[in-house]
């Protein structure tokens, strides 16, 4: 077993270094304001509700449903909780070569699917598929996400994904995902991520979880700071829930999925519902004005999950669920200590103006107790 272990452990070192090509000296601009050329379609489509359970939601844009990848030789297909029509990700039938706007990595001036091979399903998003891919010239492995030009214009979302773009690129931090790039095709807009090894906190929540106090410190602390460095940038997350965090080496989780994403200035409150319905605020499900505070909500709930391995206001319905968070209905089973309840508490306030800051948040007892065993 341990040389086993030793193996694998090589084999994703190896990946790793694969990866670490990108930061080899040869680092620019992605997309910034150029990636507003990258969809140049018709605006269009209809409007709906996402309805299923931990899926990202809205009552203002609907959620396309979502497909599995080919098989590839060189990596099996992985399984994935979320099920949708099967689609084949394959050139379009008619392909040029599209653009890359000065793509960091590849050093190139073009990229087209035809340099990729396609490997397995990473998740699903709600407007795209994302798939481990490798360049078949330089053997480099990145995270692809890929999402049809026709939804994007169906569900009215062309504004959004700019802005996806934009924000992503815009932002360096260890618990951030990167994005390397972009290019499209006829049918198809593909983003060029950073690919994280050990995949979604989720799955491995699911799998190993709930984690003891050390472990749940550690990724609390993390998305902490990750969500103040995007506070202070004025951009609020929106969807901060363990199927959108990624985990790499040593312990390290990085926030990725910026659909939902704003850019708000100071003293600017939002009025959009969008998100998950576990992970919501008070003031999102009653239609209230909201600003940055909605991530910190988030946070309390994601703590709480972490140690449960459920959310704190789960339920069986929809509206059962929005009942206990409006109505403040926190209950903690006997194995959450005392501290970690204590700043689940200072999280998940009613009102959003007595929720602990994001600085505050790092220095809670609870973080500092078990700083030392990371």
């Amino acid at each position: 077993m341990d040389a086993q272990k030793a193996r694998r452990d090589s084999l994703l070192q190896r990946n790793m270094l694969l990866s670490m090509r990108l930061d080899n000296g040869q680092s620019s601009q992605v997309a910034g304001s150029g990636a507003k050329k990258v969809l140049n379609v018709a605006r269009g489509g209809a409007n709906g509700v996402s309805k299923t359970w931990r899926m990202s939601h809205s009552p203002q844009r609907a959620v396309s449903k979502l497909s599995s990848p080919p098989k590839a030789s060189w990596n099996k297909p992985s399984a994935t909780r979320k099920t949708g029509t099967e689609r084949s990700l394959k050139p379009s039938p008619i392909h040029s070569k599209p653009s890359v706007k000065q793509p960091p990595f590849l050093g190139i001036k073009s990229l087209s699917l035809d340099d990729f091979d396609i490997g397995k399903k990473l998740g699903k998003g709600k407007f795209g598929r994302v798939y481990c891919v490798k360049h078949k010239k330089t053997g480099f492995i990145c995270a692809m996400k890929a999402m049809e030009k026709s939804e994007l214009v169906q569900y009215n979302v062309q504004k959004q994904f700019r802005r996806e773009v934009e924000i992503q690129s815009s932002l360096s931090h260890p618990n951030l995902t990167k994005l390397y790039g972009f290019f499209h095709d006829d049918k198809r807009v593909y983003l060029l991520m950073e690919y994280l090894v050990n995949g979604e906190l989720y799955k491995v929540l699911k799998a190993r979880g709930p984690f003891n106090d050390i472990v749940a410190s550690h990724y609390v602390y993390q998305m902490a700071d990750a969500l103040d460095f995007m506070h202070q940038k004025n951009i609020i997350h929106r969807d901060v829930k363990p199927e959108n965090i990624l985990m790499g080496f040593g312990n390290v989780v990085k926030l990725t999925d910026f659909g939902w994403s704003i850019i708000s200035a100071r003293g600017v409150r939002r009025k959009t519902l969008c998100g998950t319905i576990d992970y919501l605020s008070p003031e999102l499900i009653t239609s209230r004005e909201y600003d940055d505070k909605v991530d910190v909500w988030a946070l309390g709930v994601l703590t709480y999950e972490l140690i449960v391995n459920s959310p704190p206001f789960e339920e069986d319905s929809k509206d059962s669920t929005y009942k206990r968070i409006v109505s403040g209905d926190l209950k903690f089973p006997d194995t959450i200590s005392s501290d970690a309840q204590d700043l689940i508490r200072k999280l998940l306030r009613h009102k959003a103006k007595d929720r602990i800051s994001l600085q505050d948040v790092k220095r809670h007892p609870w973080i500092l107790k078990h700083k030392s065993f990371w």
